[in-house]
């Protein structure tokens, strides 16, 4: 086992050394224009996805080059368990891209630590790892697709995808790329046997390997359904592509402009001051409020929506927030020498959370939003929400006061304490959402002689039958009584047959998807909001397409080699499931050849 280790290794020895020199080169020439720790998750999944590639073209390469049937007998034909060849190739798999994608990348990071002025936390030191498992899975898979039968072997590349959706960080992430490699570590292991060809044998070998098939026959389908909306854009007649949208849709809602849309929302109102509202608004500047779908959270691998850094341009400093240190550390735009660290109010404490720079001077937290004074080099807190919310919007001006939207409430502040003063604001009024902050997509409102006329429109997710479209209008007066001007309920643009597909395709699969998507995940209050259930005629065509997929296992179950057990197991799976179970089934498992009895009856005459 270790002569074919060392074998394996020599044989990549030079692709791994290439390989991690141009790794570092690019990785060095980047860290000298920006500062590769603090850049947008864009960029970090870009790497990522080179990673994954990188490391599925090395287990193609490398398992394809023993696939060969003369090659692969000569492997085996070796006194080790067929486990031990396979950890001896695979290790040394793993060896090459320690060197070429780990490597690197600690080196750059020792790099920023002791030589630069940047800030270098523990979540940078995880990348290193995170990108060595990253490039572990792409390997495996390529090995897995080359190594397990070509029906179904593609199927594999469903388990990285996963990296993509989900919502899991810090930590947590690595948790989940270490889930996703033992899952191919065991997919590896089902593959690696002399007849490479052989459906897999034993419950736990079909499940695991049924399982990926079946996501991906599930996703398969999905996108089959984009062919429908291809044609739809063809004719000219899509609500998104050439087509003219209802107007009471929320395609429609999402796309008007912030008058159009608020006065839409109070056009069948009967309140008596309708018609001067719709006036206002005519003569009034709308404002806008959108809010976030995520906060940043203490070591996590990447930054939610932004570097967390701002610029104090009079004294050349730039102020890079550490998730180590709770504080913003300093160094100098152009001498790149440290200038220290800041923390909160005139104490200089450590911030409740991770912080964020907004808008102007503006830098918040989760729960607190801070204006920096560039006289004081300080930050002081000046909104502060209650327990339990957290900022969906951070404070900024509409009209000639402040607005900050949380989870639970819109809070409006007074401008003119905010622009003379750098106290702690209080609210001046406090309107609760009408409906979850997941559904909403925007906020648009103006200011009234005595409080706000304030629209909310929850379209987020109706495009996938995952929330039900409405807007409604808020009255809020300077006493803050909040009244109910009108509600508005909006219509689906698009099919929902066609919409909600990921539903009917396989009710089992969508939740086992949305389950995989929250793993090790912690709940994020930003994403609040029950899925409506669907309509009656999406669970008829759900249970009718599992009746035809039942069916279908048992005429299709008589034609392969099955006990009887299992039979009726993949026919139960089926009824169940639905059509992935059923075309994993077909992809798993060849049909029985059936031998015509006449033709052996004259073979035995001659």
């Amino acid at each position: 086992m270790k002569d074919l280790f060392k074998a394996e290794l020599l044989r990549f020895r030079i692709w791994a050394i290439a390989a991690a020199i141009v790794h570092l080169i690019a990785l060095g020439f980047m860290s000298r224009l920006v500062d590769l720790a603090q850049q947008p998750r864009m960029v970090y999944q870009v790497f990522g996805m080179v990673y994954v590639v990188g490391g599925a073209l090395l287990g193609l390469y490398q398992m394809g080059s023993y696939r060969r049937p003369s090659h692969w007998l000569n492997l085996l034909h070796r006194p080790l368990h067929r486990y031990r060849i396979a950890s001896a190739l695979f290790g040394a798999g793993a060896v090459v891209l320690l060197l070429a994608v780990a490597l690197p990348i600690a080196l750059i990071a020792s790099y920023q630590e002791t030589l630069t002025a940047r800030v270098v936390d523990l979540r940078h030191w995880l990348l290193p790892l995170a990108a060595l498992l990253l490039a572990l899975c792409g390997y495996l898979a390529g090995a897995y697709a080359m190594l397990a039968n070509r029906r179904y072997s593609v199927a594999v590349v469903m388990l990285p995808t996963l990296f993509l959706f989900a919502q899991a960080g810090g930590i947590a992430a690595i948790a989940v790329q270490l889930t996703v490699l033992m899952y191919l570590v065991v997919l590896v292991g089902i593959a690696f046997r002399p007849d490479l060809g052989e459906a897999p044998r034993g419950v736990g070998a079909v499940v695991a390997t049924a399982l990926p098939a079946q996501v991906g026959a599930y996703f398969l389908l999905w996108m089959l359904g984009i062919g429908y909306e291809l044609a739809w854009t063809a004719v000219g007649s899509h609500p998104l592509n050439g087509g003219t949208p209802s107007e009471d849709g929320y395609i429609a809602t999402d796309r008007a402009e912030p008058g159009d849309r608020l006065l839409a929302g109070i056009t069948d109102s009967r309140h008596p001051d309708a018609p001067l509202w719709r006036q206002q608004v005519a003569l009034s500047d709308v404002s806008v409020l959108s809010p976030m779908r995520n906060l940043p959270r203490r070591h996590q691998l990447t930054n939610t929506m932004q570097p967390p850094e701002f610029d104090d341009p009079e004294r050349s400093i730039r102020w890079v927030f550490s998730h180590d240190r709770m504080r913003f550390v300093g160094y100098g735009t152009k001498d790149k020498q440290a200038r220290g660290e800041l923390g909160t109010g005139p104490a200089q404490g450590d911030f409740p959370g991770p912080a964020l720079p907004y808008a102007g001077n503006i830098v918040f937290t989760p729960t607190v939003a801070y204006q920096y004074d560039e006289e004081q080099q300080r930050l002081f807190p000046r909104v502060a929400l209650p327990a339990g919310e957290v900022f969906a919007d951070p404070p900024h001006p509409v009209g000639e006061n402040l607005a900050a939207m949380s989870n639970r409430a819109l809070y409006f502040y007074p401008g003119r304490e905010a622009a003379n003063t750098l106290d702690p604001l209080r609210p001046l009024l406090r309107v609760p959402l009408p409906g979850p902050v997941g559904q909403l997509m925007s906020v648009d409102l103006i200011e009234l002689l005595d409080g706000y006329l304030v629209s909310f429109a929850f379209t987020n997710g109706a495009w996938a039958g995952e929330a039900t479209p409405y807007q409604q209008v808020l009255r809020v007066d300077g006493e803050g009584n909040v009244e109910s001007v009108a509600r508005r309920a909006l219509g689906f643009d698009l099919p929902r047959t066609y919409t909600m597909r990921t539903w009917w395709l396989s009710p089992v699969l969508r939740e086992l998807c949305l389950a995989a998507q929250q793993l090790f995940a912690t709940p994020n209050p930003l994403d609040d909001g029950d899925i409506p259930p669907p309509p009656r005629y999406i669970v008829v065509l759900a249970g009718v397409l599992c009746l035809l997929s039942l069916l279908g296992a048992v005429w299709l179950t008589r034609r392969q080699a099955h006990g009887p057990l299992a039979r009726w197991s993949w026919v139960l799976a089926c009824g169940v499931i639905g059509l992935p179970a059923l075309v994993s089934l077909r992809l798993l498992f060849p049909m029985r050849e059936v031998v015509d009895r006449v033709s052996l009856v004259q073979v035995a005459n001659a």
